[in-house]
């Protein structure tokens, strides 16, 4: 692979803060419906992800930077921490699939050789709740698009395929 998952991880983590950022204080705890976590929870969540699928490719127990704190300041400091942390620890090149990872999925137990673990069960978890924190801000009208989730499209302000 020609980036190194750090390096993946890292981009992932910049758009979330990118989306975050553009959030008001008062819109993190809104959720799309009530039996949904609501957009703070989902950022801290998805930032966890990062942490949660890299340690064990390490061969360690994963450490998680979420804290009790609330509000938007709270959520900003767990991804900056979080690429932090991530970069100080060591590179992985290559997954070594003679070694298989477990962790907890809702009340599912998840056994799957390291490939695996990082691309059907870490990457899509942390999609899923940056998703979340992108539609719920999107449905409270912030001015969020494309480009502020994966870093590469760009459209002129108020542009829109729907309404042109």
């Amino acid at each position: 692979m020609s980036r190194t998952i750090k390096q993946l991880f890292k981009g992932y983590l910049l758009q979330l803060e990118t989306i975050v950022n553009k959030v008001p204080p008062e819109l993190f705890s809104e959720s799309l419906a009530d039996d949904m976590f609501s957009l703070e929870m989902n950022a801290k969540i998805a930032a966890n992800f990062v942490l949660r699928g890299y340690y064990p490719l390490l061969g360690k127990e994963a450490v998680s930077l979420m804290s009790d704190e609330v509000g938007k300041a709270a959520v900003v400091r767990q991804i900056i921490e979080t690429r932090e942390l991530l970069e100080k620890l060591p590179d992985i090149c290559f997954f070594d699939d003679s070694k298989v990872l477990n962790d907890k999925a809702g009340f599912s137990e998840v056994q799957l050789c390291q490939s695996d673990f990082i691309h059907q069960y870490i990457v899509p978890n942390y999609f899923f709740h940056m998703g979340m924190v992108y539609a719920i801000a999107k449905s409270k009208g912030v001015a969020v698009s494309k480009g502020d989730f994966d870093g590469l499209h760009s459209y002129p302000v108020g542009f829109s395929f729907v309404s042109s």
